[in-house]
C-alpha cells in the first residue's frame, strides 16, 4: 500500500478526480483511501452526495488556497488546519494531500458524525465540540480554518461566540475562509410567501416570509438577521437555522483582530457568499 506523501505533488484538479474514483473503491493507485457515509447522511450535511458533494467542495477548496497564497500565506505540509463543522469530512479528504495528518484538525457539534468519521478513516484529529463549548486548541495555534456553510447557521450570540474562539486559536497572518448568507437569501424567504411548493425545506422557510420582509431594513442596517428554523438533532433552533449576515457586521465585530481579504457574492459562483480574513 503507497502512503499519501507519494500524492503531494498532484494538482488540486488530478486530487480530485482519484478523491471521485474513491466514491467506488476505497483504493485507488494503490492508495487507501477514506471511505464514505450513505449517500443520504451525506445529503443531510451538504445537501448533495458522492461527486456532487466533492465537485462543490472543491471549488472552495480552490479558491481558500489560492486567496492564501495570495494573502501570503501558503498552505504548507507543516500547517495546522481546522476544518469547523467538520460533517463527513469532506474537506479534510481534500486537505490530506496538503498538509500531514498531524496537522489535519476537525470538529463538530453532533458525536454521532465525529464518530462516522473515525469509523469511516478520515485524515485527522477528529472531535466533538459543545455549541456553547470551547475549542480544543491553545492560543494561537491554527493557520488556516475553514467554516463552509457554518455561519450561515448560527445565531449571533453564538456566531459571536465561535467568532471569539477563532480570534483566540488563529496565529497572526492566520487565514479563516467562511461563507454567509447575504441578502439574496432574505429576499429569497420573502419571496416565498403565497407559493405552492414541493421542497420540504421551502415550506419550513415559508413560515418565515413575512419575517423575512420585516427584516430587510434591519439587515440593510447591518444587523445579523435570524431565522430560527432548526436542524433535527443536535441542532436545535437556539443554537441552528438560518442566518443572513451583512458584510458590515463581519467587519465591524471580527476586527480589529481580522480583515477580509477577499469577498465573493456570485450565485454563479458560489450559492453562499465567500469571505477570506486574515489574522492581524
Amino acid at each position: 500500500m503507497v502512503r499519501i506523501d507519494e500524492f503531494r505533488e498532484l494538482s488540486d484538479r488530478q486530487w480530485l478526480d482519484l478523491l471521485i474514483q474513491s466514491t467506488d473503491s476505497e483504493i485507488v493507485q494503490g492508495l487507501q483511501f477514506p471511505r464514505f457515509p450513505a449517500a443520504s447522511v451525506q445529503a443531510q450535511f451538504v445537501g448533495s452526495s458522492d461527486k456532487h458533494a466533492l465537485n462543490e467542495a472543491f471549488a472552495f477548496y480552490e479558491y481558500f488556497k489560492r486567496e492564501a497564497l495570495n494573502a501570503g500565506k501558503p498552505i504548507l505540509e507543516t500547517s495546522n488546519i481546522l476544518d469547523f463543522g467538520t460533517g463527513w469530512g469532506r474537506f479534510l479528504r481534500f486537505f490530506w494531500k496538503d498538509v500531514k495528518v498531524d496537522g489535519l484538525h476537525g470538529v463538530d457539534i453532533d458525536p454521532s458524525i465525529v464518530d462516522t468519521c473515525k469509523s469511516l478513516g478520515v485524515p485527522g484529529d477528529l472531535r466533538h465540540i459543545d455549541p456553547h463549548g470551547s475549542l480544543p486548541y491553545a492560543d494561537a495555534s491554527m493557520d488556516f480554518v475553514l467554516a463552509y456553510s457554518v455561519f450561515t447557521h448560527l445565531p449571533e450570540n453564538v456566531h459571536r461566540h465561535w467568532m471569539n474562539e477563532f480570534k483566540r486559536i488563529v496565529r497572526p497572518g492566520g487565514i479563516v475562509g467562511l461563507t454567509i448568507e447575504p441578502r439574496r437569501f432574505l429576499e429569497f424567504v420573502a419571496d416565498l410567501k403565497g407559493k405552492s411548493l414541493d421542497s420540504e425545506w421551502h415550506k419550513g422557510l415559508q413560515r418565515f416570509s413575512d419575517y423575512a420582509s420585516a427584516m430587510l431594513p434591519a439587515y440593510d442596517s447591518g444587523q445579523l438577521v435570524y431565522i430560527p428554523t432548526g436542524g433535527g438533532d443536535f441542532r436545535d433552533a437556539t443554537i441552528y437555522g438560518d442566518a443572513i449576515c451583512p458584510t458590515s457586521f463581519i467587519e465591524q465585530n471580527w476586527a480589529p483582530e481580522f480583515a477580509i481579504r477577499s469577498h465573493i457574492d456570485d450565485p454563479a459562483k458560489f450559492w453562499q457568499a465567500t469571505l477570506i480574513l486574515q489574522k492581524v
